[in-house]
């Protein structure tokens, strides 16, 4: 009876189908956790820095920046929007936590003032990491900017130190590193028993070196890359007149307080370089002498 039982047609069928069914269930819910685990990989390779918690909600990294800077940032006169080195690098930053970036527009005297008004989360305008400026903030380094002086292409002066600009007029953006250092080789000048040089201070880079083509100065010091740049806008514009003088570090700067946004930035960097993209944005401006190891 039991033998003949199971050979009954039906009962075979209906224990066929139940095991097809089974084992169709078994694949299905295995695919659906291959394909959840390729989704999770996927989402934390395009944000694998987890954003503190105020960054995550609005959405967003704002960054004070003097968009006065080119090519390190700048407005673009078609788009109207900022573009730059630091631009690039600030957006990847930004993309790597899942958030947008945006830029406040701040004069470079102002920079540190207006991060401790709340005006933006970080800063990012080839800020240099200088002792004085890490008493009120934290750096994450991300490159090494060489500085050299700058003349009409005209010009046939050749200086090998700040000292040498004794009774020059002598452009720079104010609040800069670059600034200080003038003030600095004005006292070793005026030590020296010679004329020292009338330090023209403008509120931005871009002014500071429009004083130079318009021949309001002699001589302006800025970055190296510069003369680079200027003269791909328009070439014979003006010409490196120094070996590169002064090299330092520049970093996005954070306030004390904000030491999770600081890590954050600090993982997202380091991501940047093991992806390739922090070489990429390097090339793409031609700062690859600027590469911080």
């Amino acid at each position: 009876m039991v033998l003949k039982f199971f050979n009954n047609g039906k009962i075979i069928l209906v224990i066929k189908k139940f095991w097809e069914d089974t084992m169709y269930l078994y694949l299905y819910k295995n695919i659906c956790f291959f394909v959840l685990g390729i989704i999770i990989v996927f989402s934390n390779a395009v944000a694998g820095v987890e954003a503190p918690a105020n960054i995550k909600s609005k959405g967003k990294i704002v960054f004070c920046t003097e968009l006065a800077y080119p090519p390190w940032e700048m407005i673009n006169a078609q788009t109207q929007k900022p573009e730059g080195f630091d631009i690039d690098i600030a957006a990847a930053i930004s993309n790597s936590m899942g958030v947008n970036s945006e830029h406040n527009d701040i004069s470079f005297d102002g920079l540190i003032p207006a991060l401790q008004a709340g005006q933006c989360d970080a800063i990012i305008s080839g800020l240099a990491n200088r002792p004085k400026r890490r008493e009120v903030v934290d750096f994450v380094d991300y490159a090494i900017a060489g500085n050299s002086l700058l003349t009409k292409a005209g010009s046939s002066a050749t200086y090998n130190n700040l000292e040498d600009l004794s009774g020059l007029k002598v452009s720079v953006a104010v609040g800069s590193y670059l600034e200080e250092e003038l003030q600095t080789a004005n006292k070793a000048i005026a030590a020296a028993g010679k004329e020292e040089m009338t330090i023209v201070s403008l509120t931005s880079g871009t002014d500071a070196f429009q004083q130079l083509v318009a021949g309001l100065a002699d001589v302006y010091l800025g970055s190296t890359d510069q003369a680079g740049y200027f003269n791909k806008q328009k070439p014979g514009l003006v010409r490196l007149a120094s070996p590169q003088l002064l090299t330092l570090t520049v970093g996005i700067a954070t306030l004390h307080k904000d030491k999770d946004l600081h890590n954050a930035i600090k993982a997202a960097f380091k991501e940047m370089i093991a992806s390739g993209e922090y070489q990429k944005i390097l090339d793409d401006w031609g700062f690859e002498a600027m590469t911080i190891k």
